[in-house]
């Protein structure tokens, strides 16, 4: 009985054995013992220990390749992979870049390479099951203002948009908030009415109460009718009023960006109500890559290589050439360091391109993100400064005076400390945090509990 099981099960393995060496050939980075087993598989006697091993390191590497397949779908697995893989990834770089010749793409150059988004960009499918609830809401027949939140870049415009794209019972509004606030809001609401950009609430309102057509009034940037200080939610308490007192089928969306809405959140009481909240979660990592994948320019004038881009093994990512393995591991990277943001994404992909001046390519190599102690160590007046800077969007000395009840001449000294080392940018006579600083201050905030991301 038992010679019969061995003759079996070498005549099986003699079978097999052109599949499993043909499999093996694909692996990389394969173990001493594996590779012992490929040069021995056509030895007699010995190669059916060859294919005996050679079933066994399958066997084991798609398991592993199970299980972390499976572990990736948990975001803080996934997460200290991309964290663990960056570190590994700096080293290796950082002794690169010295050896060759590389200059980085700067200013508006980049974007031939990496495009910026426009009405015909590939959309990512995200947030399904959020557009999902409140279109039960705005796409009815029944009148109703809801709120959707989310973080500064995470796709906020394009989710009202394709709202106002689907509706088919009602008129589509965008309107997208001035900075100005609610006076030059209300302006801009009557144009798009068809009224006098001079006419006011009374005539707005008078128009809605009479129109025999549906509005579905989308709302960009509602966090620039707030203000974090007492009072602070008179403009939009005054929006969202209007809206309700058009006695019609009308419905309105606000978006509201979350550094805002906590505010807006605890200070409302019973004067705000709205029939849905709804908050746009962070792009998981599939969802940024394709973003990435779709924005890189194909032309062959505008080639972007990642060839060169060593990185480590990763055991989610194994039969697959090594610029393959590079771009997915550096998405990987970006997706991380973003914090599932797609426009920090973008911005930093950008960064990391570098022109070879030997041969004029374009390359991919890691990014140098900033960093910065001095934040971790800031005292609380000039973070609360920070906050309200990011809960205002941008920011008028007088602005950040009142909401943080420091003075005029702290609250200068602070913006003059911050715009000296790149915190904070000027628009007109306004402060507005760095684009590249962004991702940097809104973790160091939320550490120290003065902000939800």
């Amino acid at each position: 009985m038992l010679v019969w099981f061995v003759l079996i099960s070498i005549r099986v393995l003699k079978k097999w054995r052109p599949i499993i060496f043909r499999r093996l050939e694909k692996m990389q980075e394969k173990p001493v013992w594996v590779t012992w087993g490929e040069r021995n598989k056509e030895t007699f006697l010995l190669n059916i220990a060859a294919s005996v091993i050679g079933i066994i390191y399958i066997m084991v590497v798609t398991c592993q390749g199970m299980v972390v397949s499976k572990l990736s779908t948990y975001t803080f697995f996934s997460q200290g992979l991309a964290y663990l893989f960056k570190i590994e990834v700096a080293k290796q770089n950082e002794s690169e870049a010295q050896a060759q010749n590389l200059v980085r793409i700067r200013g508006d150059e980049a974007f031939q390479y990496v495009t910026p988004g426009h009405e015909d960009s590939t959309l990512i499918d995200y947030a399904r099951d959020e557009f999902k609830n409140i279109s039960k809401y705005v796409l009815s027949n029944n009148p109703a203002v809801c709120v959707v939140s989310g973080e500064r870049g995470i796709g906020t415009t394009t989710f009202l948009k394709q709202l106002l794209h689907k509706v088919k019972n009602a008129t589509p509004i965008y309107l997208n908030c001035p900075y100005a606030g609610y006076s030059e809001l209300i302006q801009e609401f009557a144009e798009q009415l068809g009224l006098e950009r001079d006419a006011g609430e009374i005539q707005i309102l008078t128009h809605l109460r009479k129109s025999e057509e549906s509005y579905l009034i989308a709302l960009d940037n509602g966090q620039r009718l707030v203000k974090p200080m007492v009072g602070g939610l008179t403009g939009l308490i005054k929006f969202t009023n209007l809206l309700r007192r058009s006695k019609k089928n009308h419905r309105a969306i606000l978006a509201v960006e979350k550094a805002s809405w906590r505010f807006v959140d605890r200070a409302r009481g019973e004067r705000l109500l709205f029939d849905w909240v709804t908050f746009l979660p962070r792009w998981n990592e599939q969802q940024v890559a394709e973003l990435l994948e779709s924005r890189i320019n194909q032309g062959e004038d505008n080639r972007v290589s990642f060839e060169g881009l060593v990185v480590p093994k990763q055991w989610d990512h194994e039969n697959i050439s090594e610029e393959e393995r590079a771009r997915k591991g550096f998405y990987r990277i970006l997706w991380h360091y973003a914090d599932g943001n797609p426009t920090v994404s973008l911005r930093f992909f950008r960064l990391s391109l570098r022109r070879n001046k030997n041969d004029e390519s374009v390359v991919v190599r890691l990014f140098r993100a900033p960093e910065s102690q001095e934040l971790e160590s800031m005292p609380k007046p000039m973070l609360a400064v920070l906050r309200s800077i990011v809960q205002l969007e941008v920011a008028s000395q007088e602005e950040l005076s009142e909401c943080t009840q420091l003075s005029h001449a702290e609250v200068l000294g602070t913006l003059r400390y911050f715009q000296s080392r790149g915190y904070i940018e000027w628009n007109e006579d306004k402060a507005k945090i760095s684009d590249h600083w962004f991702r940097h201050i809104t973790n160091v905030l939320h550490r120290q509990h003065l902000l939800v991301k």
